[in-house]
């Protein structure tokens, strides 16, 4: 071995040693049995996949209700995130450092401070229902908590962040001569934008949209507080597979079967960046 692949040695044997060593004790556990009382069996067998694919509440209840509530709150996150990128980058220097540091900064916040405190605004005796009362927009408090409604502001306001640096990065390497050079023959700001600066930041709207999905579609805290324990998602239900019902096996199955649908996604990412830059860089040739 060369001296130079020496020091890639103690990171790839970190990785290996907590990260690719437990997802293949994981997967193997997944196909075996799990006994009476909850002791695993060296048996190997295929019935957990068989009973998570062949029972409607794991498939719909539980699987598609994970990927649909990541999937909106994916779409919203990128909405919110497209816009406040865009203000960032179109602001003045200065003001561009501060914007940045205000959106970093609920990153430095632990997720459950910020969960428990979106608890208080969603709350019967929260802001946002004194203020609904108050105008008279509704009679009583709203029923804001431990519905899909909580859990989707939940993902999005943890998504939006990260969706936020992922395009500003993007826009911020797009030149503006750009946009100016379409106006001058004769462009509306709006269409210049559509047809110069939307098509060039598809990358970093590609990359916002694998972080704010796979942050949702494995969402743990939000689900849990947010849904009152009456939104049902595979972490949670692979947590409470394996400490409550003490069954390992099928919790191992629910977290192998959550991280193919992430492999998916990033395999579906993958042939969508590779599309965007073949067509950015036909337009940047025209």
């Amino acid at each position: 071995m060369k001296r130079p692949a020496l020091l890639f040695l103690p990171a790839i044997t970190i990785l290996g040693a907590f990260f690719i060593l437990p997802l293949i004790w994981v997967l193997i556990l997944s196909f075996l049995s799990s006994g009476p009382t909850g002791e695993v069996l060296n048996q190997f067998t295929i019935a957990n996949y068989g009973r998570f694919l062949g029972d409607s509440y794991y498939l719909n209840d539980l699987l598609l209700r994970t990927i649909r509530l990541a999937a909106i709150a994916t779409f919203f996150s990128i909405m919110i995130g497209y816009l406040g990128a865009f203000v960032i980058v179109r602001a003045e220097p200065q003001t561009q450092t501060w914007l940045v540091l205000l959106v970093m900064l609920p990153l430095w916040v632990n997720l459950v401070v910020r969960t428990l405190s979106l608890m208080v605004v969603l709350g019967r005796n929260g802001p946002i229902n004194q203020f609904l009362v108050g105008l008279g927009i509704a009679d009583r408090p709203l029923q804001l908590l431990y519905n899909e409604t909580a859990v989707l502001i939940g993902m999005i306001q943890v998504a939006v962040p990260f969706v936020v640096m992922s395009i500003y990065g993007v826009l911020q390497s797009i030149p503006r001569q750009l946009e100016h050079a379409a106006m001058t023959v004769g462009a509306t700001p709006f269409a210049a934008f559509r047809r110069v600066t939307l098509p060039l930041s598809v990358p970093g709207i590609l990359a916002g949209s694998v972080l704010a999905f796979g942050i949702n579609v494995e969402s743990f805290v939000v689900p849990i507080l947010l849904g009152g324990g009456r939104v049902r998602f595979m972490s949670v239900a692979a947590y409470e597979t394996a400490t409550v019902s003490n069954n390992l096996p099928f919790a191992a199955t629910i977290g192998v079967i959550l991280l193919i649908v992430t492999m998916v996604m990033l395999g579906v990412y993958q042939w969508a960046v590779r599309s965007a830059g073949r067509s950015t860089a036909v337009l940047q040739a025209s």
